[in-house]
């Protein structure tokens, strides 16, 4: 029998059908120092309760399935040694992520920020006033991470006439971006761009991959987007560049340290957009969840190996 350790709070995910796969489950709530060791899949990470299942003396963990894209704050190193298999929620995120985008870029497009100030005044503005709007029709997006996230992020720009430029490892083409470079060649992706997100993994490669260099390389810059991971992006670097008008707004749902210190001089920049890592947020995860894991907890059973998003430990997505 399979021990799983259910450790998001969520009601849509069906514990019913786990436990018709005779699978024993446990929560937080449930489990005692005894059941660590015995617990042979986790489902979520959270510490410390994750690590000491993990480090039990004799433990029989055997799959961790993610309930994020993301896996750079797994042991990974840990994992790999110890032959653990890995999955995650790729492709679970990918609309809700790709339509905040677009409520970024048309949040600046249409100078949302001077329509709320001036509600904020019952002050009614001449039209004369808004010098700054455009459409994004004809811009020129250059996209890093062409993934699930990425591609949808790249379909729905077409709605909008857009370019749609594509970053990948190795410069594969992918459906709705008209070309693709490779992570090498990101000069070239960006030469010609007006928005630029960043949708990669953590890696040791895409680490601080935002810096200096990148930025100080740039044209100027319209909009600047991370939705991918905080690390990607060195905070003072970007800074700099939106001082400098390098880059002329940003738009920021995660950074190197969260919550954003209170002391961070993003929350002050007019022309900057914090969100509170809130992205891939959207009714119905738990079900949405519960599609990815149910098979692969299914294949898991029959085979010991999964249905969905097997993560490869030695590239860390």
């Amino acid at each position: 029998m399979e021990n799983l350790l259910i450790l998001p709070h969520n009601s849509e995910l069906d514990v019913a059908a786990y436990q018709k796969l005779g699978v024993k489950i446990f929560t937080p709530e449930s489990i005692t120092p005894d059941d660590y060791a015995n617990i042979t899949i986790m489902l979520g990470w959270q510490l410390p309760l994750s690590e000491n299942v993990l480090t039990a003396v004799n433990s029989h963990l055997k799959w961790i399935q993610t309930v994020s894209a993301g896996i750079d704050y797994l042991p990974l190193a840990e994992l790999k040694q110890r032959n653990i298999l890995v999955s995650n929620m790729s492709g679970v995120h990918a609309t809700p992520i790709s339509e905040t985008v677009l409520l970024y870029a048309l949040y600046f497009a249409r100078d949302f920020p001077t329509v709320l100030a001036n509600g904020q005044k019952q002050r009614w503005a001449e039209h004369s006033e808004f010098t700054n709007i455009r459409t994004l029709s004809q811009s020129t997006w250059t996209i890093f991470g062409t993934g699930h996230i990425g591609a949808e992020l790249a379909r729905l720009l077409k709605a909008f006439h857009a370019k749609t430029i594509g970053v990948n490892r190795s410069g594969h083409a992918v459906s709705s971006f008209d070309k693709t470079y490779a992570q090498s060649d990101w000069q070239q992706a960006v030469a010609h761009t007006d928005v630029i997100v960043n949708i990669m993994p953590l890696t040791d490669q895409t680490t601080h991959f935002f810096n200096d260099q990148f930025f100080q390389s740039l044209p100027e810059t319209y909009l600047f987007v991370n939705v991918g991971r905080g690390k990607s992006v060195d905070t003072n670097a970007l800074i700099h560049a939106i001082q400098d008008h390098k880059v002329q707004h940003a738009a920021l749902d995660v950074f190197e340290e969260e919550p954003l210190p209170n002391t961070s001089p993003l929350w002050e920049l007019p022309n900057v957009l914090v969100t509170p890592h809130y992205s891939s947020e959207m009714e119905n995860l738990g079900s949405a969840w519960h599609a990815i894991f149910l098979p692969n907890l299914k294949s898991f059973v029959e085979t010991g190996s999964v249905y969905e998003n097997k993560v490869d430990l030695n590239n860390g997505y």
